[in-house]
């Protein structure tokens, strides 16, 4: 499922002549009219590439802007910014190019190349201007381009499942502090995620699912910042959604173009750039109310300031997020006691020293603090539980990352980037044992990641998904696991771990049109890959076990064949693989060689992309994948976490999405997925779990919301917007004692917007129906033996925001 649309190249077709679009163009959820074109709205298109330009213009004026011109992305505009009609920003935008732009009927906009004009002599009179003998098409039909892919793609001729939400369009994201990927989430079913809370929380693409809790393994979904990654093992950070631009998903595995540990998927947070042509700043704000829990509250401004108009700027973002708790410790007497706090910010500093040269360099800042956790008990009343001692978890996230940009004139186009992730978290659990329930036994964790990133890239791109990449890329990453037990006021250390990875790898893609409808992509990726550990209870170590060094290539195949003008084919081929090392293993005090998960993964699908405004896109795919040494953190009958090889796994998967506007200012969005996974082939461990569903996997998963937007006057406009989601059933893990069932729920989302000029303000109600359900029937591991935990949904909650932006 797609949600918004990034377009970057269409056909256009005249009488005479059918021509490959090499331009950007956005289309809004909203049919253009002639009024819509002559409003004054609030432009902000930054300077860059004319085409991406246009697509921004587009989307931010609700205007159709089409072009028959090649070139478009070669050629940079000093963008537009102010309380501008579409025909103003576009002239301002276009404004010492080679182009022009000319207005159509029905608010349209064609972008042409000047005419060489001669100077008149003082006699001479100017000729009026001529009408084009043909008239020009008003429809056009939008490409959505993918980025993520590192070589710009149309996604109507990507050979791959992906899915693109932007805050402007998905019903759940709106570019508002208290958003964060639990939002994305919800979105589409082909994200899961446990629920242990932000910070903590495991992330699944497709039903690639290993367990449901957090240890030294890496992530089968990786997250990127931009261009950097987030993190190398462990969880999925929570990193906060404020400004950030899109959201971009791609699904299945990724090794050829990202490597190891993305045998999931890749999830791509873009953030929005730093804008050279003006200042601009925005700040909203939030206050909600959860049913039987304690109010909550958003803050978050940004601002934007360029130091010299066209050449360098700086963009600032804070902001702070408290979310009230509902869950109440009958034990301690204390009420809502699952409080979470979240603070964070962002730096972006951009320079454009010469022309096409651009450099990007950025901090991200982010704290969480949880005073306990968000699960609950059964038989000890309504969202409640019972508990000796507070589970506190807390994490300082810090992220480091530098980007050189060049764009030749020939279409060549050069990425360096390089990132540096500093993650620091500690959490606590309640160990005390059930024959002793009066004597405190506390465990802790302490987790330090370090993780250095870099990859330089070549790339051309070409109409119809041809092109070529190459590049390189090297990692180095340090994860400490250290932990305690005992008593609170007596711990003693017990065996962690620490791992320490170098990988290194060359990786290129090509893409070859057989013919104006049939292009076949073909790549590689030689990685060799090296990780020692050293399993002693100290943070700080130089003393490595050798550990496992390897070489690998991991292929990809790809095909899409052009059916239609707006329908295509797809089919794909793709390999990854996490690395193995030192973990720890079942029993206080051992360690074990964890050996490495390898995956494959074949689908194929069929892509519809909408013709002009309003209409019908949607895709319908599927896929088989064979996962093979499954990695799995898992917690043993007393509580205590260990990482193993659980076994081989088959995933057949369906999945489907449709996005139907059928009139102006109405939007339908539909999606699902459906899967079959179970375990084969176990490790003689776990002999017991033959046939059993990989954890967090429901078979069936569906969600759908309808947005409806009209305007009361050329400045004022309204929406509303409903949306629900269903998820199947279950489980934590794949045998006793996280056998224990969870899902099989659904919630409904409700929402309004009203908009005058720069001023914004929103209601929303989450959860409408006040449904309990079980995101998690999990929660301290030292307590799934009494199979009685489970995370209920956050009661109905209801929001009131408001934005303003500058």
């Amino acid at each position: 499922m797609a949600a918004g649309v990034w377009s970057e190249a269409m056909p256009v077709r005249n009488l005479n002549l059918a021509v490959s679009l090499v331009a950007a163009t956005l289309i809004t959820p909203s049919l253009s009219t002639p009024a819509r074109a002559a409003e004054r709205r609030a432009i902000a298109v930054a300077p860059g590439p004319l085409d991406r330009a246009i697509a921004v213009l587009a989307q931010q004026a609700g205007v159709d802007i089409g072009s028959a011109e090649p070139g478009l992305s070669r050629v940079m505009t000093r963008g537009a910014r102010g309380r501008l009609t579409a025909a103003t920003a576009l002239d301002q935008m276009l404004a010492g190019t080679p182009y022009t732009g000319q207005r159509l009927g029905g608010g349209s906009f064609r972008i042409v190349r000047r005419a060489v004009v001669r100077q008149p002599v003082a006699c001479e009179r100017q000729p009026k201007p001529r009408l084009p003998l043909t008239p020009p098409p008003v429809e056009v039909s939008p490409e959505i381009i993918v980025t993520a892919t590192k070589r710009a793609t149309s996604r109507l001729r990507f050979p791959g499942a992906l899915t693109i939400l932007r805050p402007a369009s998905a019903v759940n994201i709106r570019n508002d502090a208290a958003n964060g990927m639990d939002d994305a989430i919800a979105t589409t079913p082909i994200l899961q995620s446990t629920a242990l809370g932000a910070g903590r929380n495991k992330l699944f693409i497709r039903g690639v699912a290993d367990s449901s809790f957090t240890g030294p393994t890496q992530s089968t979904a990786n997250v990127y910042f931009g261009e950097v990654p987030v993190a190398y093992n462990g969880p999925e950070p929570g990193l906060n959604l404020y400004d950030v631009d899109q959201v971009e998903v791609l699904e299945g595995p990724q090794g050829t173009l990202y490597g190891a540990g993305a045998i999931g998927g890749i999830v791509r947070l873009v953030p929005h750039a730093v804008d050279l042509s003006g200042v601009s700043a925005n700040v909203s704000g939030g206050v909600s109310a959860t049913k039987s829990g304690d109010p909550g509250g958003d803050i978050a401004g940004m601002v934007n300031i360029p130091i010299e108009k066209g050449v360098a700027g700086v963009r600032a973002v804070g902001y702070r997020v408290v979310e009230g708790g509902y869950i109440d410790d009958i034990r301690r007497n204390l009420r809502n006691v699952n409080r979470v706090e979240t603070t964070g910010g962002r730096l972006d500093v951009r320079v454009v020293p010469a022309s096409g040269w651009t450099v990007d360099a950025g901090v991200v800042i982010q704290n969480l603090t949880a005073p306990d956790l968000q699960y609950a008990e059964r038989g000890m009343g309504s969202l409640s539980r019972a508990s000796i001692l507070a589970q506190p978890f807390s994490q300082q996230y810090f992220l480091g990352r530098v980007v050189v940009d060049r764009r030749w004139e020939d279409g060549l186009h050069l990425v360096s980037a390089t990132g540096f992730v500093h993650r620091d978290a500690e959490t606590r659990f309640d160990a005390t044992r059930p024959i002793r329930p009066n004597a405190a036994i506390a465990y802790d964790t302490d987790e330090r990641s370090r993780l250095f990133s870099h990859e330089t890239r070549l790339s051309r791109a070409k109409p119809n998904g041809a092109g070529w990449l190459v590049g390189v890329a090297l990692i180095h990453a340090r994860d400490a696991y250290a932990r305690k037990y005992g008593a609170p006021d007596k711990l003693r250390d017990i065996v962690g771990v620490t791992n320490r990875t170098l990988d290194a790898a060359v990786f290129g893609e090509a893409g070859i049109a057989i013919s104006p409808a049939l292009t076949i992509t073909a790549g590689a990726r030689l990685t060799h890959q090296r990780t020692d550990g050293d399993p002693i209870a100290r943070l700080k170590t130089t003393t490595y076990i050798r550990g496992r060094s390897s070489t690998r290539l991991d292929p990809t195949l790809g095909i899409s064949w052009l059916l239609t003008p707006t329908l295509a084919a797809y089919a794909r081929y793709q390999s990854g693989f996490r690395t193995g090392g030192i973990t720890v293993a079942p029993e206080v005090g051992r360690v074990a060689d964890l050996v490495p998960d390898t995956i494959h993964v074949g689908e194929i699908g069929v892509r519809k992309e909408r013709h002009g405004p309003l209409g019908l896109s949607a895709s319908i795919g599927a896929s088989l994948t064979d996962w093979r040494h499954i990695q799995a953190d898992l917690v043993d009958k007393s509580g205590f976490p260990f990482t193993t090889n659980l076994g081989n796994s088959h995933i057949y998967g369906l999945e489907a999405s449709a996005n139907w506007m059928p009139l102006s200012g109405l939007k339908i969005d539909m999606a699902m997925f459906l899967n079959e996974t179970h375990v084969a082939d176990p490790d003689p461990a776990f002999r017991r779990q033959v046939g059993a569903r990989l954890p967090n996997t429901p078979p069936f998963a569906v969600s759908g919301s309808v947005g409806y937007e009209w305007s009361l006057s050329a400045d004022t406009h309204v929406s509303v917007d409903a949306g629900w989601r269903y998820v199947g059933r279950s489980t934590v893990g794949t045998q006793a004692p996280l056998d224990v069932s969870q899902g099989e729920y659904g919630s409904t989302h409700l929402g309004g917007t009203w908009t005058r000029n720069s001023i914004r303000l929103t209601a929303t109600v989450e959860n409408l129906f006040d449904v309990k359900g079980d995101r998690f029937a999990g929660g301290n591991p030292f307590a799934l033996a009494a199979r009685n935990e489970y995370t209920p949904l956050r009661p109905r909650t209801f929001r009131l925001g408001g934005a303003v932006g500058w």
